[in-house]
């Protein structure tokens, strides 16, 4: 048979066995041939070299696998050449079998159900639970595009419609107990939020003063910037420094550096309490106040000013972000979403408008890395609202965006940046350092959560946190194992103890109350920061949970689950006073307390 490939016999004799087995075992394939932008895409490259027609478009860098030393199989012995086609092939495999689940479940529930009623869906969920094997053809599981995860969720309801904890009050056990509530965000009075905006008057406080300009800015690189970095320090100081000497004008440099301002003075160190019982009594007598929300309200009102006069770009894009990080400060959600959308928005259209460009006008290093930051932290960003309140996306996803994650500065990648003094600071490098493993570990959680929020994937490791970056991506690996689990909660607290697979379900929603509780004891819900309203609302959705257990009596709940409700409930009343839509929640929640009070 390998007489058949072309070659003449003498050739094939002066090549030997080995390279005759080499050709027969590795089948050089379409997918080794396409550079490694589209490979990520998974979708079909021109292969025209030296750059192809999408990363010419996209002004992506375009590397072809086959350019590099460690590309050239020639040398490679057959055994090693089969280790190699088979790991390729797991890799496709586990890469591609949840969206193929996902893909096979979809289909057959809109085939059946594509002309049910909303009331009929809603009424299914008081039903007796079915559980059916899920038979996934072989012909699904590979040439997956990744987009199509992007593509389920892109329904307004979809993130949030089981995950935030609206979702949990619509539980049966919870049923005739609560009122239904679509969304305590959305459902309030529109002007609500928007009056308690505006409530700070601006005549309080120092206002804005030119002498405060570097301090406020350096407490926001230190407390604020190192959780989103979306800002070429170097290019922000110098910024800085302008408006402090001459005074802010009327243009984009003023507007940043005023926002940046404004959250400086919100912003306080992250504090994890001493005293590792996390009992609302410890967090009560040290709590944080914020340094002075006054002057913060007259550094926004000044840059809101400026930000009407700005014309759409990436400096324009870095602001509206910031106005959404503010709002988030004040748990005004609704109003940061509005700042976060048109942040999405504007960028997705810059985006492209580049791609359709018919000439190939490379983008400069600098602004390349900075439109990363801002795309991946955009799309961060707008996935975490979404989780919450049932929202529409902005399309930015659609854009076909080719890096997979942002790439940290310069200065971070050389080996000689820790010994040059005069260019960097030495105080500022290690925590610089630090916030980008905690950005780029942001951006894969989201990534892996996405995928979750399709379907159930394993838990991550443990990890041990000892300081703020390290807490909170803690915190968010619990919550992702919590949310795996809850569904075998669901199916305790609801279905029939005769049903045949009851018993093995109960450790699973065991597992799922003991990651509420270790959550709530790692809360901390006394910081005040970007994250500090969905820390709250995920208090609300752990006690519903533990309550729900605890009303049904079907389950035996964890240790130190009356100290964590404890923690919930007091977190919730810390922030309840700033923010209408906790105060609502509360409100239930407090109610649901009093009847499982009664009954337990």
């Amino acid at each position: 048979m390998l007489s058949q490939s072309g070659t003449n016999s003498s050739e094939q004799q002066g090549q030997g066995n080995k390279r005759q087995r080499t050709a027969a075992m590795y089948h050089r394939k379409r997918a080794v041939t396409a550079c490694q932008s589209c490979r990520l895409r998974k979708t079909k490259c021109d292969n025209v070299r030296p750059v192809c027609g999408f990363c010419s478009r996209s002004g992506a860098q375009c590397v072809y696998p086959g350019s590099g030393p460690d590309s050239d199989y020639s040398s490679y012995d057959p055994a090693s050449l089969t280790i190699l086609d088979r790991l390729n092939h797991v890799v496709s495999l586990l890469e591609s079998r949840p969206l193929a689940v996902l893909v096979n479940d979809t289909g057959s529930y809109n085939s059946q159900h594509d002309t049910s009623s909303i009331s009929e869906r809603n009424a299914s969920i008081t039903r007796p639970l079915r559980v059916a094997p899920i038979h996934v053809s072989r012909d699904l599981t590979t040439h997956v595009p990744e987009g199509d995860i992007l593509q389920v969720l892109e329904r307004p309801e979809f993130p949030s419609e089981s995950n935030n904890c609206e979702s949990i009050m619509r539980w049966p056990i919870f049923q005739g107990l609560v009122p239904e509530v679509h969304s305590f965000v959305l459902e309030l009075n529109e002007d609500v939020e928007a009056r308690s905006s505006d409530s700070r008057g601006v005549s309080a406080g120092r206002g804005v003063q030119e002498e405060d300009f570097v301090p406020l800015s350096k407490r926001f690189l230190a407390y604020v910037h190192v959780k989103n970095p979306i800002l070429d320090v170097k290019d922000y100081k110098k910024k800085v420094r302008e408006a402090a000497e001459n005074g802010p004008r009327w243009d984009g440099a003023s507007c940043l550096v005023l926002i940046s301002c404004a959250i400086a003075c919100l912003s306080v160190p992250f504090n994890t309490e001493a005293d590792v019982d996390g009992s609302p009594a410890s967090t009560r007598s040290s709590t944080n106040t914020v340094l002075d929300p006054d002057t913060a309200a007259s550094y926004y009102l000044a840059a809101r000013k400026r930000l009407g006069l700005l014309q759409p770009s990436l400096l324009y894009i870095q602001c509206l972000f910031l106005c959404g990080i503010y709002e988030m400060y004040c748990l005004h959600p609704l109003q940061a979403w509005f700042h976060f959308n048109r942040a999405c928005v504007d960028l997705r259209n810059i985006l492209w408008t580049r791609s359709q460009k018919k000439s190939n006008q490379a983008t400069t290093q600098e602004t390349r890395r900075l439109e990363q930051r801002l795309y991946w932290s955009c799309v961060k960003t707008e996935y975490e609202l979404r989780y919450e309140i049932p929202l529409p996306p902005s399309g930015i996803t659609q854009c076909d965006y080719p890096d997979m994650f942002p790439s940290p500065p310069t200065e971070l990648t050389s080996p000689s940046a820790y010994d040059r003094g005069g260019t960097l600071e030495d105080d500022v490098v290690p925590e610089e350092e630090k916030s980008w493993f905690y950005y780029l570990a942001e951006i894969s959680y989201r990534r892996m959560m996405n995928r979750a929020m399709a379907v159930m994937a394993r838990s991550g490791e443990q990890i041990h946190a000892n300081n703020e970056l390290a807490q909170f991506l803690k915190n968010r690996e619990l919550s992702c194992r919590e949310w795996i689990h809850r569904p075998f909660l669901f199916y305790v607290l609801h279905q029939s103890p005769e049903d045949e697979h009851y018993g093995r379900a109960i450790p699973l929603a065991q597992r799922c109350l003991e990651l509420c509780v270790e959550h709530l004891f790692r809360t901390y819900g006394h910081n005040r920061h970007h994250g500090t309203w969905y820390i709250a609302r995920s208090c609300v959705t752990k006690a519903l949970i533990l309550l729900a257990a605890a009303k049904s009596g079907r389950i035996t709940l964890p240790p130190g689950w009356k100290e964590a409700l404890e923690i919930a409930r007091w977190t919730v009343n810390r922030w309840s006073s700033e923010a209408p839509d906790l105060e609502w929640a509360q409100r239930i929640l407090e109610t649901i307390v009093g009847e499982v009070e009664k009954n337990v």
